[in-house]
């Protein structure tokens, strides 16, 4: 067998197997086989599990992986891998120079990079493959992959070689009307990407005369939705599908919303929460997670940063629970006066509320004070007064400040639209 038919039987084995239950037991083997692994042939896990005084015997179960293996926040993994090089990162034997490199957008700060073989390239193709044919996406559909400059494909995978999921790409480099030209000469009817960029063309289309495609397929992602995005896509794409996806640079797709939760895909990822607060039979923590498809440079306990809900977390080990959403960063939060620190949750949960919120950003130059930026369907005095009762309920007697009234919110420079930016370093 050559190694491209390897390569397609690979992709196809893998995809079919996510529709199977995924077995708690073999998931604990496959975690187990990953300690040993990375203890083995991987410098930085060798080295953190040393620092904590572990090694690979002991452990035994799922039990003890959540309990004593020590967790790397994104952050601090992403600063060690800029300090001492990527083959520090990844299995000693192999050179980077042979893998496939995955880099990500920066939106945490650090902007790293994962590498893979092209056998794990192949997993994750047919991960998200699953996961958007689970959406409602089909072989036949025109598609328009909405990515970064860095993910556009400049040759066409497997997949596109045997003529099926055929794609076009937009990115933030583009102008929103010549993504709008591809749309209409590619008769495209199936969108799916980074959130900030198909809102970019969404309203694109609003402010001017042109008609937006009735999309079969729309699946946004990457970042916070809002009710208020949502509502702005499915009123100008008519999806007949529509769904939301979860993932980071470090796992891929790990989840995909199409009605209720987010489902998870336990066959590739693993997760735990840090510091849950379980009310009822909702839990709210940091998400941490593991990859059961990466050898190469394993990920083991990396908390993404994000501050999500989930439901049924106790049957976590029998893989029974699901996302509810996805709240936030961990990070996001300002500074006030007495060096305490405001979450940037408590702003999102009454900021999301109001439909004609549309965007709204919160700038903090300095310690005490910020500007909140908010861009409104229509300026109304009824709808001012609604969302400055509101920020008075939360920030009132606790920070100074601003309120501005815009007419847009622009993408950052790694294409996402970050809620807060904090200048405080």
């Amino acid at each position: 067998m050559i190694p491209q038919q390897h390569i397609m039987y690979k992709m196809l084995k893998r995809y079919i197997g996510y529709f199977q239950t995924p077995k708690p037991e073999r998931v604990e083997r496959r975690i187990l086989e990953l300690i040993k692994h990375a203890y083995k042939h991987v410098p930085f896990y060798y080295d953190l599990m040393k620092a904590h005084g572990l090694t690979p015997d002991e452990f035994n179960s799922f039990e003890d992986y959540l309990e004593k293996f020590p967790r790397t926040p994104t952050t601090e993994y992403r600063a060690i891998q800029q300090e001492k090089g990527i083959k520090y990162m990844m299995d000693d034997r192999i050179e980077p120079e042979s893998l496939i490199e995955i880099r990500s957008s920066g939106s945490s700060g650090i902007p790293f990079s994962i590498y893979k073989t092209r056998g794990e390239k192949a997993i994750d193709s047919a991960k998200t493959v699953w996961h958007l044919t689970q959406g409602g996406l089909r072989p036949w559909h025109r598609v328009l992959a909405v990515v970064d400059p860095m993910n556009v494909v400049k040759r066409d995978s497997i997949l596109q070689e045997f003529g099926i999921f055929r794609r076009s790409f937009g990115n933030s480099m583009m102008e929103p009307d010549d993504i709008m030209d591809i749309i209409g000469e590619k008769k495209i009817n199936a969108v799916y990407g980074q959130k900030s960029m198909i809102m970019l063309i969404a309203n694109h289309y609003n402010k001017t005369n042109r008609k937006p495609p009735h999309l079969s397929f729309l699946m946004p992602g990457a970042e916070l939705i809002t009710r208020a995005d949502r509502e702005i896509l499915k009123r100008t794409f008519l999806p007949t599908r529509y769904g939301e996806f979860y993932g980071s640079t470090e796992t891929g797709i790990i989840a995909t919303k199409n009605s209720g939760d987010y489902k998870v895909n336990f066959h590739s990822t693993f997760f735990c929460l840090s510091a849950p607060e379980t009310s009822e039979d909702l839990t709210r923590g940091t998400i941490t997670v593991t990859s059961q498809d990466l050898e190469v440079q394993p990920i083991l306990m990396v908390g993404l940063g994000d501050v999500v809900t989930v439901r049924n977390y106790e049957h976590l080990l029998e893989l029974k629970t699901s996302i509810v959403s996805i709240d936030g960063r961990d990070n996001d939060y300002l500074v006030l006066e007495n060096g305490e620190r405001l979450s940037g949750m408590t702003l999102l949960a009454v900021l999301i509320k109001p439909l004609f919120i549309l965007k709204f950003r919160i700038v903090q130059d300095c310690i005490g004070s910020c500007r909140v930026l908010l861009r409104l369907r229509e300026e109304t005095e009824a709808n001012k007064r609604e969302v400055e009762s509101l920020l008075e309920s939360v920030l009132a007697g606790k920070i100074r400040y601003k309120i501005e009234y815009v007419d847009d919110i622009p993408i950052d420079p790694n294409e996402k639209t970050k809620v807060i930016v904090s200048k405080i370093s």
